[in-house]
């Protein structure tokens, strides 16, 4: 993933009507971000099929821009939540969120998502953050000093989720039961070939 958040960010996995899991909280300030963060990868835990990229403003231009798996984020199925900032703890404070040092809290972003309505994101690349730092030259804008979860299928970008240890024991039992029918098979058919001789 590349993404550049004007001013900050965070990552959370679930699935369409969950939020299970913290995985990334972005700590690199604006501008830093748009060299430090061509890398980030990640892995849905097993179970997840959607991934939540919260985009949080701290004044100024808002708004978040990337890639997943060399996707550009514009280009694929996306849905807004309404303004979330309110449930966060601490938010009010402009200069955690401008600074990269605000955390956001995993039980405040799982509070608040029974009570968010869902949207099309506004495609923009007029924002001089975008122009700036977007790969493709567009992003996804929001009202100064907002937080907003972007939802994202992640079969559509490419992200992989673990397999659940269910289904790896499932395939396991089904090859066992594979090579115990192909041997039994193979014992009948000497017994029929001893039996003709």
């Amino acid at each position: 993933m590349a993404i550049v958040a004007d001013n900050d960010f965070a990552i959370f996995g679930g699935t369409a009507a969950a939020i299970n899991n913290l995985l990334y909280q972005n700590s690199e300030a604006w501008p830093d971000q748009i060299s430090n963060l061509s890398t980030l990868a990640f892995l849905l835990p097993a179970g997840d099929t959607t991934f939540y990229v919260l985009g949080m403003g701290g004044g100024g231009e808002e708004n978040i821009s990337g890639t997943v798996n060399g996707v550009d984020m514009t280009n694929v199925n996306v849905f807004m939540s309404s303004a979330i900032q309110s449930y966060l703890t601490g938010y009010n404070n402009g200069n955690a969120v401008a600074e990269a040092t605000f955390v956001a809290n995993l039980a405040d972003v799982q509070t608040a998502l029974s009570n968010l309505s869902w949207s099309s994101p506004d495609v923009n690349s007029s924002d001089t953050v975008i122009g700036l730092a977007a790969p493709n030259g567009v992003g996804f804008h929001f009202d100064d000093g907002t937080a907003h979860l972007f939802r994202f299928n992640a079969s559509e970008v490419g992200v992989e989720t673990v397999p659940e240890p269910s289904s790896i024991g499932l395939v396991l039992i089904s090859f066992a039961n594979l090579m115990l029918f192909r041997r039994r098979a193979r014992g009948a058919l000497r017994v029929k070939g001893s039996v003709a001789a």
